[in-house]
């Protein structure tokens, strides 16, 4: 049987074509001997075999993997801290990018590979050296693509670039000797040379594989936590390759049964606005028996001087029977408070667990109850809403009232507190201010119900670091993010928390901690530093370690300086508050006023949240069904909704960002170049330092990275999508560059503002 056959290529004088059938990995090995440059696609490999290659393939200098089993490739890395060290040191030199198809398993293989010019003897390139090739990823993307053609067609291609000797196969080989004694593989083989259009052809299909990837070269953020970290290399990298298994947090599941054992023994009350607290039977049972003994004269107290949160009668016993001694030492800080620790069990009360909780943790429990059917029967989450605190259990939550004119007040009273903007701040858009207002306060009242939409996504194997925000709030000093924290705070609360948490006590062990708190009552951080929440590496698997049964709380962040760094923007909801108040005493009078108001939203809100059944949305709007309810609540009343409220994510209805893109699009001093996959934008010298600023205005899908003065736009659909129709006044037409007839028609063929827009780029 033949092994391989000729394809006929039309005459073409640089490229021959065969069809090989590989009965052997050694075969197939030997079109890598002499490579320096390969670019792969390939639908499984291993780590392991890609040091491997390094090591057999010496001359070997760059190597492009696209991966396109959609597994977790970090799986691979797990308890082998040496593999990892390897790898991302190949990345940091240049040398390995992997790149994983995040959304899309793919199948294909194609192997696109280079060798050294020198080592063509045929066509006299024997006049380059060494010297004049150049392997550095960031001219990677500038290789002869679609646009490339023969030698014989285009004398000045040798000119502008080193020509290489290459193969390309595309097949069935994976780049992996796994399972060869039990394979046969084909291949069609071309070898041709990297100035032809054949070679162009493959490069772009090659590129079309890679923009599969959404989040960067794999092991990006192992080099961004080394870089910003002075801890030893050795430790970081051990850290990273840790086991991602669910392992149970002792501490996290004491908390849990002292909460739900509280719950059962205390009698839950109706968490009611204002001075009056509505008491359950029983408490009602002991007010009155009080009162009758204290009317025979059997006792001195009255009504009055009952507290009916008092449960000082109340005791919690907790057997830590087979917990480790670790967890035992943590607990045994509650001794602190009214409680004692005697052998295997703990005693305490309801009001040393809930004080216990507010000194260590600074907030207190909030959950949506759980039940469980049977020991291997899933975890349900109830409709009711536990809010720990006063030495009670509340129940959130009520009905929204018959009459709609009490709902209309209280979203009235919601909008007296938006309408302060246009009072007493100054701000280039009132709109948008009240815009990110509302949607943090969207936020701040979905926070407490994360854990449940945790669950319910978790069943999809949908990643909960992303589809389960943060919140980070930033703005000038006087931009009134503390304020409205203390506002949003009082509402979800009763009035019963309004001080959000001290940055100064917020690091990793404390992120660490919270998780193990037992409560989904939103963690505020107030006045907290950029550079802060970019140390805060815990929040990358933030939820790595959930079970259904724990309640994780979410953070959100208050802070003056500009937003984070990538990998926090793509795990959280980034608002601005671009509004300076006026420091007068009228306005201050007015703000406290409606802080310390009454208003019954919350409680409507977690009513509506908790009888519905969670659905799979067509976008990632983590606020879909908050924005619905809120906008519910505006219909039953019969109030028109604010034209500022937000209908989709405020950030981006209202985005300073895309208005800024704009703004720059238009100067003279400013380069664009529409390069096909992708776009350059050029700076001059004096705006070298803005590029950060621009950098991350887009959205992370965009893929916006700085080379020098430069910005290249990896994915120019998501950033094109993102810029949207041109603001009022945008004069974009003046910037359009005439290009060439087929670039005329293609951004002419996109149609639209998109391809208005593209055509700056022309």
């Amino acid at each position: 049987m033949a092994e391989q056959f000729d394809l006929p290529l039309g005459g073409r004088s640089k490229t021959t074509g065969h069809v090989e059938l590989f009965r052997s990995y050694g075969r197939f090995e030997t079109y890598f001997e002499d490579a320096v440059r390969m670019r792969v696609v390939t639908y499984c490999d291993s780590p392991e075999f890609i040091l491997e290659l390094f090591d057999r393939v010496e001359s070997l200098e760059q190597l492009e993997v696209v991966a396109g089993d959609v597994a977790d490739y970090r799986e691979r890395l797990i308890d082998k801290p040496e593999l990892a060290d390897r790898l991302e040191q190949l990345k940091r030199d240049d040398k390995l990018v992997i790149y994983l198809c995040e959304t899309k398993e793919v199948h294909s293989k194609l192997y696109l590979i280079e060798y050294s010019a020198e080592s063509d003897d045929s066509d006299g390139s024997d006049e380059t050296d060494a010297s004049q090739q150049t392997f550095e990823w960031t001219d990677s993307d500038s290789t002869a693509s679609g646009g490339g053609t023969d030698i014989d067609e285009s004398e000045d291609a040798a000119e502008t670039e080193t020509v290489r000797p290459a193969t390309a196969i595309v097949g069935s080989p994976n780049l992996s000797s796994n399972a060869w004694t039990r394979q046969a593989n084909t291949g069609v083989v071309f070898e041709t040379a990297t100035d032809t259009s054949l070679w162009g052809e493959l490069v772009d299909f090659y590129e079309e594989h890679r923009s599969y990837n959404n989040d960067g070269p794999f092991l990006d953020d192992l080099t961004e936590r080394l870089e910003r970290t002075s801890d030893d290399r050795a430790e970081v990298v051990s850290l990273y390759t840790e086991g991602k298994v669910k392992t149970r947090d002792e501490v996290g599941e004491l908390h849990g049964r002292l909460d739900e054992r509280i719950e059962s023994e205390v009698d839950e009350v109706d968490l009611v606005l204002g001075d009056e607290t509505e008491l359950s039977e029983g408490a009602e049972e002991k007010v009155d028996e009080q009162q009758h003994e204290s009317d025979d004269g059997e006792s001195e107290g009255s009504a009055e001087d009952l507290d009916p949160g008092d449960e000082s009668e109340t005791r919690i016993n907790l057997s830590l029977l087979g917990h480790s001694e670790d967890a035992i030492e943590a607990l045994s800080r509650m001794t602190d408070y009214d409680a004692s620790l005697s052998g295997d069990s703990l005693t305490t009360t309801p009001q040393a667990v809930q004080q216990y909780k507010r000194d260590v943790y600074e907030v207190p429990t909030m959950r949506v109850q759980r039940a469980q059917t049977g020991d291997n029967a899933p975890v349900e989450f109830g409709r009711a809403l536990s809010f720990h605190t006063d030495g009670r259990v509340y129940r959130v939550g009520q009905p929204l009232p018959d009459d709609p004119d009490v709902v209309d007040t209280a979203l009235s009273d919601l909008e007296g507190y938006f309408e302060t903007v246009d009072k007493y701040g100054n701000c280039n858009d009132e709109d948008a201010v009240k815009a990110h207002m509302t949607e943090a306060l969207l936020w701040m009242f979905w926070a407490p119900f994360a854990n449940r939409d945790a669950a319910f996504y978790d069943q999809y194997g949908i990643d909960l670091d992303k589809a389960l925000p943060n919140l980070y709030i930033y703005g000038e000093s006087d931009a009134g993010k503390g304020t409205f924290a203390q506002f949003v705070l009082s509402m979800i609360s009763g009035g019963r928390v309004v001080n959000p948490v001290d940055a100064d006590e917020v690091g990793k062990r404390k992120v660490r901690g919270m998780r193990s708190a037992n409560t989904a009552f939103p963690v505020v951080v107030d006045d907290i530093t950029k550079d802060t929440v970019n140390r805060l590496d815990t929040f990358r698997n933030y939820w790595g370690n959930w079970t259904p049964e724990a309640s994780f709380p979410l953070f959100a962040f208050i802070s003056n300086d500009k937003r984070p760094d990538e990998w926090f923007r793509n795990r959280s909801k980034i608002l601005h508050f671009n509004v300076n108040f006026d420091t007068s005493y009228k306005g201050e009078a007015e703000v406290n006023r409606l802080i310390e108001q009454d208003n019954p939203l919350f409680l409507w809100f977690t009513h509506e949240m908790l009888t519905r059944e969670l659905t799979l949305s067509n976008d990632d709007d983590a606020l879909r069904t908050a924005r619905a309810v809120m906008l519910e609540f505006y219909e039953y009343a019969g109030r028109d909704v604010p034209e500022w409220f937000p209908r989709r994510p405020a950030e981006q209805e209202h985005d300073a960002g895309r208005d800024r893109w704009f703004d720059l699009l238009k100067r003279e001093d400013i380069t664009t170049e529409d390069q096909g996959d992708r776009l350059r934008v050029s700076f001059p010298e004096e705006m070298s330092t803005d590029t950060y600023t621009y950098a991350r205005d887009p959205p992370t899908v965009a893929r916006v990275e700085r080379r020098g003065r430069d910005l290249l736009i990896k994915s120019p659909a998501e950033f094109l999508d993102w810029l949207g129709e041109p603001p009022a006044g945008a004069e974009l037409d003046g910037r359009v560059s005439e290009g060439t007839g087929a670039e005329t028609s293609e951004s002419e063929s996109s149609g639209g503002v998109i391809g208005r827009v593209r055509g700056l780029f022309s």
